[in-house]
């Protein structure tokens, strides 16, 4: 009996340093696994740290080169390095890219809220590029409506009445806009029509021009008249090789059989322009995209910045 019960004690000895065995066994395999989590997730956050600053850092860069464009030449086209885009650099655990693009090579959409004949010039070439492009043609008075300082309602246009009265109640903000996707929330804008003229338009301070030296083919073709086929290609070969110095310059190289109407809201020189700059680390993304504003006499400026 005595030898029984000592066999069975020592059984359940046995048995509870096991039980405790793997009990330990668990809760370092459960430890471990945390301590695995929180590892990646420090890791995670130093990658996006290192990428989010990379991206800043990228965004300096780009307000450099933009200084020492300014200091070399009186004009700004195509040739000069900051039209070059910045290929992947291999860095430690991920790379880098960005690109700078002449925010004045666009029209500028904020142009639809002003008024006299230099704003209805620009509204005709931006209909022209609406119509070429399958851009939001009919919703024209009701974007100039979302700008405008006023609230009166254009024909076609849309004020306080309209948003108002919509599932989800809004208003317009009656001034211009800072980004061109904004204009998704206009009446009449599909996000299909917006993306097919948005690589076109910039969102400007009213009465910036537009640099004939960098605009696109398409964005050329809405400013002269008869400028279409072989003879858009004509003039944007020969500007490749030879950038416009004046606009005097611009009208006097133009094809045969292209014509100016007018040389308002054009120049060889541009203030704005707009800036993305990507940066990977490990599995990490981050994308800044800024508006940088050059003055002269003063560093380029952060007209606004955005960080993801």
């Amino acid at each position: 009996m005595a030898r029984a019960a000592l066999n069975r004690a020592r059984g359940a000895a046995v048995i509870l340093a096991m039980l405790i065995a793997a009990l330990a066994a668990a809760v370092a395999a459960t430890v471990f696994a945390d301590q695995q989590r929180w590892s990646r997730a420090v890791e995670h956050r130093r990658d996006q740290v290192q990428a989010q600053a990379l991206v800043m850092a990228g965004v300096q860069w780009a307000r450099q080169v933009l200084d020492d464009a300014a200091r070399y030449s009186s004009v700004d086209h195509l040739r000069q390095a900051w039209a070059v885009p910045l290929p992947p650099i291999p860095l430690d655990n991920g790379e880098i890219r960005g690109a700078i693009v002449d925010a004045q090579g666009r029209l500028n959409i904020n142009a639809l809220g002003d008024n006299g004949a230099t704003a209805d010039l620009e509204r005709r070439r931006i209909a022209a590029l609406f119509a070429q492009r399958g851009g939001p043609t009919a919703a024209l008075d009701a974007i100039a409506d979302w700008i405008d300082t006023d609230t009166m309602v254009r024909d076609a246009g849309a004020e306080d009445a309209y948003y108002a009265a919509l599932p989800v109640p809004g208003l317009p903000p009656d001034a211009p806009v800072v980004r061109i996707a904004e204009l998704a929330s206009v009446k009449g804008v599909t996000a299909q029509s917006l993306d097919a003229v948005a690589p076109f338009l910039s969102a400007l301070p009213a009465g910036t021009p537009v640099n004939v030296n960098t605009a696109p083919p398409e964005v050329l073709a809405t400013i002269v008249d008869g400028l279409d086929g072989d003879r858009l290609a004509a003039l944007v070969s020969d500007r490749a090789a030879k950038p416009f110095v004046s606009i005097s310059d611009f009208r006097a190289r133009l094809p045969k059989g292209a014509s100016l109407a007018s040389e308002s809201a054009l120049s060889v020189k541009s203030s704005f322009f707009y800036v993305t700059v990507e940066a990977r680390q490990g599995e990490t993304l981050a994308r800044a995209r800024a508006l940088l504003r050059r003055s002269a006499g003063a560093p380029t400026a952060i007209a606004w910045q955005v960080v993801e």
